[in-house]
């Protein structure tokens, strides 16, 4: 969560993707959402406030979850002084996350596996594993494979986001912020997102249309990795910055989900 204050710029941007802007003067603000992407994101706004108000303001504090479209730009509060006479103040912070919080994800789609036939690959750990599938990436599943595998969309889709200019990896949190990585977007909401592929190792851009089976990228082992593997999730976005997995199956999986691993030391 950032904070700022009406002493700084009027207005902040993540990843020139999601922005607060504010209209007006220090009296009589007005706060906008706004989408920079074509792709959709879930914000959440949190405003304190010293001699302002508005109706939906509770004990001089606001906060507000929106999903915004691509390229939005919502008004959300609108400000006015208690005391023309006295000094006003204001903080604010906002949170954010890919997708629509909204999303329905549809059970009954069945994923194809996110590599080919002939590739050299094992399940090291699927829903719930012990090492690290837990909280939002409870229903997330690992894949050990060499270094350079080709990596399939496992459902049809649009990329909104690629990674790949790290080439770090270990098996510790503090390396989670190299990962490499290619997120698609479904026609429900929900987000498939493909990680620890090879520096360079992307196959798409964002705004590639994609089927399941299309190539889009190389496996690897960057970011909170314990082995080369490829780390696979369904996500949807939640309020506060927060996002969660959720359960899926696989072509061929009718009776159970990928629910258990082998040696569940991956990412």
């Amino acid at each position: 969560m950032l904070w700022s204050s009406f002493s700084q710029a009027k207005g902040y941007c993540v990843e020139q993707w999601a922005c607060v802007e504010i209209d007006g003067p220090q009296s009589h603000p007005e706060f906008y959402l706004v989408n920079k992407k074509a792709f959709p994101i879930t914000m959440t706004l949190t405003v304190t406030a010293k001699n302002l108000r508005s109706e939906d303001m509770i004990a001089r504090r606001y906060v507000e979850t929106r999903v915004l479209n691509g390229n939005d730009r919502i008004k959300v509060l609108d400000l006015e002084p208690q005391h023309e006479s006295r000094r006003s103040h204001y903080n604010y912070a906002f949170d954010w996350a890919l997708g629509n919080m909204y999303a329905e994800h549809n059970d009954a789609y069945r994923y194809r596996l996110p590599f080919g036939e002939s590739a050299k690959s094992r399940l090291v750990q699927g829903f719930n594993g012990s090492f690290s599938h837990r909280g939002s990436s409870r229903y997330a599943v690992d894949f050990a494979m060499p270094v350079g595998t080709p990596v399939l969309a496992a459902r049809d889709g649009v990329v909104m986001d690629v990674v790949e200019k790290h080439n770090r990896g270990g098996a510790s949190r503090r390396y989670a912020r190299y990962a490499n990585y290619v997120i698609i977007i479904h026609d429900d909401g929900t987000t498939g997102e493909y990680y620890h592929l090879r520096k360079n190792g992307a196959a798409v851009v964002v705004g590639d249309k994609v089927e399941a089976g299309d190539l889009i990228g190389y496996s690897g082992n960057t970011g909170f990795s314990s082995l080369p593997h490829l780390h696979f999730a369904v996500y949807r976005a939640k309020s506060h910055g927060k996002f969660e997995s959720v359960p899926f199956r696989f072509e061929g999986d009718e009776q159970r989900r990928p629910r258990f691993g082998y040696g569940n030391r991956a990412n």
